[in-house]
């Protein structure tokens, strides 16, 4: 079988995605997840009612979602629920900068900081990396479970 440029593409794209995605949630799943709650709470966003939820939850979408990225597993559609949480995250912090709310850490490793500028430029980064393993998921790719379930 040979690779083309675009197969070696969507291979990265996938490890760099669901790698993240994997390591950011499992980081807030193994955390305690009051610590994740209030750095959820910090953003003053949301009724206070959704922020244990959220804190509880959210982890392991990411895993899920990571997980199903990373193997190719349903590509395509891991991949728009991978962009739609960076989206979600872009605009989360893109909010919270704009308000002029001074975050110490953005919450998205768990016990690992990353300031909250970095982070915002990191999720740009990955959502477009989750959108070019989208486009190129159209055809299915060598080296994913899509394909060896073929």
């Amino acid at each position: 079988m040979t690779m083309k440029g675009s197969d070696f593409s969507g291979l990265f794209g996938r490890l760099v995605v669901g790698g993240v995605l994997l390591y950011a949630g499992f980081m807030k799943a193994v955390g305690p997840s009051a610590e994740f709650a209030a750095a959820i709470a910090a953003y003053k966003i949301l009724p206070s009612a959704w922020v244990t939820p959220l804190a509880l939850g959210l982890p392991y979408v990411e895993m899920w979602v990571g997980l199903f990225v990373l193997t190719g597993f349903y590509t395509r559609r891991a991949a728009l629920a991978a962009a739609a949480l960076f989206i979600l995250f872009v605009l989360t912090l893109a909010s919270a900068r704009v308000r002029g709310i001074d975050l110490a850490s953005c919450g998205c490793f768990g016990s690992d900081t990353l300031s909250p500028r970095y982070t915002l430029i990191l999720d740009t980064a990955l959502l477009a990396l989750s959108v070019m393993v989208y486009r190129l998921s159209k055809y299915v790719r060598p080296w994913s479970l899509d394909q060896a379930l073929q």
